[in-house]
């Protein structure tokens, strides 16, 4: 089967297409059929191994080839034999981690959820990880409860321009926006009340009771003058492309800055969870959520849609289409 994949750290352009055995599969997990596959800023931390304390768990080199993607949705092929929730048929996405950039993936049950019929496959690849990282951000992170007032920071990109419509999901009574002037339209249409355009140095005021922040730009006194009292900041994520720490460097100088200035600011790591997936299905299912899909690449130029992940201003989500249903 066709798979895109590495045998080494490298950047996009050491990617190729190989012709890889089907997986093995286990008795507790599905096969898919890709139809498609959803990037992330995740993939290419994978490949290029960096920051580079991640290969503490991934290994400080490759050494045996690896298949890159981690966001897919496609149709269950077969089950292993302790499978109860999905069949053969069963129209499927979720998170896998690595492996999605392929024909043939396999899948822990608890990394999927039925992608509902009216839903298209690259509307499903692109929901996962942002949806996930967003729907945690706003309700764990950030405590969002019903009336909240939310400022999504970073709008317009994948975890970003889900956070808009799913803290609308979620009950907030007002949700503004910061983003490029460029992208403040699309931002509007997805429910924004009011977007910023920080090209312009326009600046939110606030008050808020949560602070969605995705690219760290923003000192933590800025943001503690747009909080209300009790207000939280739930950072997931930020440009930083040091190669050590990565975005972690922002992380760490961002939770001792809000510890010194008594700011509740908390960071965001998303974890794969069935139940929220479900969740996230439902309101793809009802229109309360629907990735804007920036482009769709066909599988033979999965290298270039990585390239244009890489180089960053996306807006919304990048997909691969795979193969066909």
């Amino acid at each position: 089967m066709r798979a895109l994949t590495y045998d080494r750290y490298t950047d996009a352009s050491g990617l190729e297409q190989s012709d890889i055995p089907v997986p093995e599969l286990p008795a507790d997990r599905v096969l898919v059929r890709v139809v498609a596959a959803g990037l992330n800023p995740f993939d290419w931390h994978m490949y290029r191994g960096e920051p580079y304390f991640m290969r503490l768990q991934e290994g400080f080199t490759v050494r045996e080839r690896r298949t890159a993607g981690a966001d897919f949705a496609g149709v269950v092929e077969a089950t292993g034999s302790e499978v109860r929730d999905f069949a053969p048929g069963d129209r499927v996405f979720g998170d896998i981690g690595n492996g999605a950039l392929s024909e043939l993936a396999v899948a822990r049950v608890t990394s999927l959820a039925k992608l509902p019929e009216e839903i298209s496959f690259e509307i499903g690849a692109a929901t996962p990880m942002a949806g996930l990282t967003a729907l945690q951000a706003l309700r764990d992170a950030g405590g969002l409860t019903e009336g909240a007032r939310v400022l999504v920071w970073g709008a317009s990109g994948g975890v970003g321009h889900l956070a808009v419509q799913l803290a609308r999901a979620l009950g907030a009574s007002r949700v503004d926006a910061v983003c490029s002037g460029r992208n403040a339209a699309m931002v509007r249409a997805l429910g924004a009340d009011s977007v910023f355009d920080y090209t312009a140095d326009e600046r939110p005021t606030g008050p808020y009771d949560v602070v969605v922040d995705t690219v760290a730009t923003a000192s933590v006194a800025t943001l503690k003058r747009m909080l209300a009292p009790g207000g939280r900041v739930a950072t997931v994520g930020g440009i930083s492309r040091g190669r050590v720490l990565g975005p972690a460097t922002v992380a760490v100088r961002r939770l001792a800055s809000a510890k010194l200035q008594r700011t509740d600011a908390r960071m965001v790591m998303a974890r794969v969870a069935a139940a929220d997936l479900d969740l996230l299905a439902a309101l793809l299912a009802d229109g309360r959520l629907c990735p804007v899909v920036d482009r769709v690449y066909p599988f033979d130029d999965a290298v270039e849609a990585l390239t244009a992940l890489e180089g960053g201003h996306v807006r919304g989500k990048l997909v691969v289409r795979v193969g066909d249903a």
